[in-house]
C-alpha cells in the first residue's frame, strides 16, 4: 500500500486513518487464511511523521510437530517513523537512526506489514499444545490415530 502523505508535509492536516486488507501479491512467502487487515494513522510532527500499525491476520502455518497446515491468528500494534531527511549514519546509533525516508511524497507500507507478521509469526508453530506428532517408526499422525510401532524399532538397523 502506497501512502500519499503530500497533505501532511504541507500542514493541510495533521493526523490521517486509512483502513484496508493487504494484498496477497505483496505478501511473498507467506499464506492466509484471512488477508491482513491493517489500520493505519499517519501523524505529523515536525517534519516526521509517525506511522501507528494496527494489524489484524489469520496465517496458515505448518505444525512443527505433525506437519499439518493450521490457521495462525495474529494480532500486534507497532510504530515507525518516516522522514523527509535522508538517512545518515555518523557515530554510534541513535532512536533518530531507526527511521525512514520518505521518497517523492509517498510512503510504501506493505513491506514493513509484510516483515512485521514475519516477525510476530511464533517460532515453533503448534497447531496445538497437545500436539503429538509423528510416529517417528511409520510417520502416522498420532493426532489422528496412534499406531503399534515401538519407539525402540528406530534404531533396529543401527550398528553401535
Amino acid at each position: 500500500m502506497r501512502v500519499d502523505v503530500k497533505e501532511l508535509l504541507e500542514g493541510n492536516v495533521e493526523r490521517k486513518t486509512l483502513e484496508y486488507e493487504e494484498s496477497p501479491e505483496l505478501m511473498e512467502g507467506l499464506s492466509f487464511k484471512d488477508l491482513p487487515y491493517v489500520h493505519l494513522t499517519l501523524k505529523k510532527l515536525d517534519r516526521k511523521i509517525i506511522l501507528s500499525f494496527y494489524v489484524k491476520a489469520v496465517v496458515l502455518l505448518e505444525c512443527s510437530r505433525c506437519l499439518q497446515l493450521y490457521p495462525q491468528p495474529l494480532e500486534f500494534s507497532y510504530q515507525e517513523v518516516y522522514s523527509e531527511e535522508p538517512f545518515s549514519m555518523i557515530g554510534e546509533l541513535t532512536e533518530e537512526d531507526f527511521k525512514f525516508t520518505i521518497e517523492n511524497n509517498v510512503i510504501d507500507v506493505s513491506n514493513s506489514v509484510r516483515e512485521n507478521i514475519i516477525i510476530n509469526l511464533p517460532i515453533k508453530p503448534l497447531c496445538n499444545l497437545d500436539c503429538k506428532g509423528l510416529c517417528p517408526v511409520c510417520g502416522e499422525n498420532l493426532n489422528d490415530r496412534d499406531c503399534n510401532c515401538n519407539p525402540k524399532d528406530i534404531f533396529i538397523n543401527l550398528d553401535f
